[in-house]
């Protein structure tokens, strides 16, 4: 398989002849003009203009994936953590990034975004570590990336900083902003007073008139519910949409009748979760036997309505060695840690990484005559075997250019 970057990103004209958007339909061509999806028909005329033709012979055609929760500075470093465990990866991982240069930061960064994009990914999410102002020149290197790749794939910023802690490190989290970073973060779970944090996060948001996406909730400790306070506030400052949590492991943790609860709120109060299984799978429940899954309740969350999103986190980090920034790995993963083996529950485990966290996003989540031409060929002939197969990606078009082309040769002897 060699993955192939089209030089100079060339014409946005496409014909796509005879694609698979929906299992048990009727195949489709689609026509790309200037970067948006201009028409979709079951047969298209032959154009004589400038658009290229692909003729896709029934190969499956997405919306473009987002991996919605990583975290781009910690990637492809040390895999050193012998417990295994969030603390350890949390110390091991200090030490490092005070040896690291941010020379060698873009090296990495710039392999993890090509690796997420040849696997069809448009949109990332990063969280950034905001200690200090000693962090500031990492989100510098990280604003530069996005400038360069921005032709190739959308991506946001989180603040993950420790908020109400101390005036420095607010003042820290407040520059991060000001340069450009678009969330504000943090990881209540870890602070001496989780409930005062989220309030200093809150606080923030409204200050900055930025959003919110909070790690919430990363273990198991089944009176750990900052997610109850998190659906409240967001309600009580009207901020209903525009709040995203991820991890809420102790959701899984908790009695019935209080995760009934919570998840109510999280409903009303329209949260976006990111559940992230590779990551909890590996961190949570180290010391615990019967060993449990450690991931949220993607199903009863799913049942109420809520966008629930899938999403990689750590890739080759203390925190997880494993990872590719492939959501369709991801939502097969989720798929199996959530016992969603039905197919109407496997086509709902690819919108976790499609439709829902494009929402979350703010893309347009499907595709239809309008919408911008952010697409990934895959190289399966039904919609449900992107998540059962995994199999390979094609191509991925940004704003209706080929950005990446992959080809793939078997000999047979």
């Amino acid at each position: 398989m060699k993955e192939q970057p089209e030089g100079h990103y060339p014409s946005t004209h496409w014909l796509l002849r005879r694609a698979r958007l929906a299992d048990n339909q009727p195949l489709q061509d689609v026509l790309i003009r200037k970067g948006r999806i201009a028409r979709i028909a079951a047969e298209l005329p032959t154009y004589t203009d400038d658009a290229r033709q692909w003729d896709l012979a029934g190969r499956v055609l997405l919306p473009g994936l987002v991996d919605l929760h990583t975290h781009l500075d910690k990637t492809y470093s040390t895999l050193e953590n012998q417990s295994g465990t969030l603390l350890e990866a949390i110390a091991v991982w200090g030490r490092f990034k005070q040896q690291r240069t941010q020379p060698e930061l873009a090296t990495v960064v710039r392999r993890a975004l090509c690796t997420a994009i040849a696997n069809g990914v448009i949109g990332l999410r990063s969280h950034i570590d905001i200690s200090d102002a000693s962090d500031l020149a990492t989100v510098e290197t990280l604003l530069t990336l996005r400038r360069e790749f921005s032709v190739r794939i959308d991506l946001q910023f989180v603040a993950l900083g420790q908020p109400g802690q101390s005036a420095a490190r607010d003042a820290a989290m407040l520059d991060a902003l000001q340069m450009g970073i678009d969330f504000v973060g943090g990881a209540p779970a870890l602070m001496p007073d989780p409930a005062a944090t989220v309030e200093a996060a809150f606080a923030l948001a409204q200050r900055t008139g930025k959003p919110l996406d909070l790690h919430i909730d990363e273990t198991e400790d089944p009176h750990m519910l900052t997610l109850e306070q998190v659906a409240e506030l967001t309600v009580a400052h009207a901020m209903q949409g525009q709040v995203t949590v991820g991890h809420c492991c102790s959701l899984a943790f908790a009695a019935q009748s209080v995760a009934d609860r919570v998840m109510d709120k999280v409903a009303a109060a329209q949260l976006n979760v990111v559940t992230l299984p590779s990551c909890n799978l590996v961190l949570m429940g180290r010391n615990m036997q019967p060993t449990p899954r450690g991931v949220t309740r993607v199903k009863e969350l799913l049942a109420r309505g809520v966008n629930v999103c899938a999403a990689s986190d750590n890739v080759h980090d203390p925190f997880n060695p494993f990872g590719a920034y492939d959501p369709l790995h991801i939502a097969n993963l989720a798929a199996h840690t959530a016992h969603m083996t039905g197919a109407p529950e496997l086509y709902q485990c690819l919108d976790l990484v499609t439709t829902h966290p494009r929402r979350a996003f703010g893309h347009t989540t499907a595709i239809a005559p309008g919408a911008p031409a952010d697409l990934v060929v895959v190289d399966a002939q039904r919609v449900l075997d992107a998540v059962v197969s995994l199999p390979p990606r094609l191509a991925t078009f940004k704003a209706g250019r080929r950005v990446v082309h992959t080809t793939i040769e078997q000999v047979w002897a």
